[in-house]
């Protein structure tokens, strides 16, 4: 099993591993590095994809971009920038894109414009948009305007690499990653006190998980225990517009106004999902949500995130919250951290999709993150 390091981390947090460009040729090498080029913008574009891409002419790469913000330029547009300014000539030369580039006009330009106008001979896209306002047609634009095309490559690792926007798309829910960390008896600990089951070090890795989300989730019982401030504390900065919202599951308001994750902090607001009209508090904006198996709808809870702009959620805590996103079929991986040594309490038994397969591991001294999906 690999070791655990933060570029292993942030892969496993993104759906990765990742294709290493060093070991592959030609169009999927390149391809490879416009996936590094789209990494750089998860946890920042939702809910628009962190594409990314790299231009190429005579087998050297002249530019390279990523999406990061709603609204913002896309990749596209980025590496044409990024070639500008190093003082390269990119016509006749190649664009590799995680995925289709745009045919419509949004909030930017239409990117299939921008490739013609700039002169590119080539394009070459890892995966098909599924939004109806593209689907297919940036490609048929491109190759009506005589530029060679190709699709497919590293389709795979481009098809989960842009997975939440597709969930996203397709069905209006963000993509939901459980997280949970588990002793050898796979128990969370004695019940009604904190337990930590990982050493600090790991617990900091853990974090690649808040920095590739938008939204954490915990229900009440761990907000009362463990009294969390759940904020993004990933070791490297991050854009001044990312927002991350710390969302609990209280719904009739218990959770008392001294809690930590009630505490203000900057660029991270707190939400408290409740059912019914507890005592407001202050600084905290209120979801509230139909009674649902357990407690709340969990569904209109994804539906009131998404309409936020959260594209990808983050449960952590405890085991009746993950069970219940597993039972109801609104979860899409599991990240286990597991370790050797028992944490002691009531295990916890959930049952995964028979779909679901382990995708990913990677190990440290006492324990390993595993990732089902």
């Amino acid at each position: 099993m690999v070791d655990l390091t933060p570029s292993l981390a942030w892969a496993l947090a993104t759906g990765g591993p990742w294709p290493d460009p060093a070991a592959l040729p030609g169009d999927a090498r390149f391809m490879a590095l416009a996936l590094e080029e789209g990494l750089k913008g998860v946890g920042l574009a939702s809910p628009n994809p962190p594409v990314g891409c790299v231009l190429v002419k005579d087998g050297r790469v002249v530019g390279g971009g990523v999406h990061t913000r709603a609204g913002d330029p896309h990749a596209e547009i980025m590496a044409l920038r990024d070639a500008e300014i190093r003082g390269e000539d990119v016509h006749g030369g190649t664009a590799y894109v995680t995925l289709e580039p745009c045919c419509h006009h949004g909030r930017t330009g239409p990117c299939t414009l921008a490739l013609l106008q700039a002169g590119l001979a080539r394009v070459v896209v890892g995966v098909r948009d599924p939004n109806p306002r593209v689907d297919g047609g940036g490609l048929a634009i491109l190759r009506a305007q005589g530029l060679a095309v190709e699709e497919g490559v590293l389709g795979e690792a481009c098809a989960r690499f842009h997975a939440p926007f597709f969930k996203l798309i397709r069905t209006g829910l963000p993509w939901v990653s459980l997280k949970l960390a588990l002793g050898s008896d796979g128990a969370l600990g004695p019940e009604g006190r904190p337990t930590p089951v990982t050493p600090p070090a790991i617990q900091q890795l853990g974090h690649a998980l808040r920095r590739a989300s938008e939204a954490i989730v915990v229900g009440r019982h761990t907000a009362e225990v463990d009294d969390p401030q759940l904020t993004d504390r990933w070791p490297a900065p991050t854009a001044p517009h990312r927002t991350f919202y710390r969302v609990v599951l209280d719904r009739e308001g218990r959770v008392p106004p001294t809690a930590r994750v009630w505490q203000a902090v900057q660029g991270q607001p707190a939400l408290r999902a409740v059912t019914g009209d507890p005592q407001p508090l202050r600084g905290v904006e209120d979801l509230h949500l139909p009674p649902g198996p357990g407690g709340c709808s969990l569904r209109h809870l994804l539906h009131e995130l998404a309409a936020l702009g959260v594209g990808r959620v983050l449960v952590e805590g405890g085991g009746d919250l993950a069970r219940a996103f597993l039972d109801q079929g609104l979860a899409d991986e599991f990240h286990r951290f597991q370790a050797e040594a028992p944490a002691g309490g009531p295990a916890v038994l959930l049952t995964l999709p028979a779909a679901w397969r382990l995708q990913a591991s990677a190990g440290w001294p006492g324990g390993r993150w595993e990732v089902w999906r």
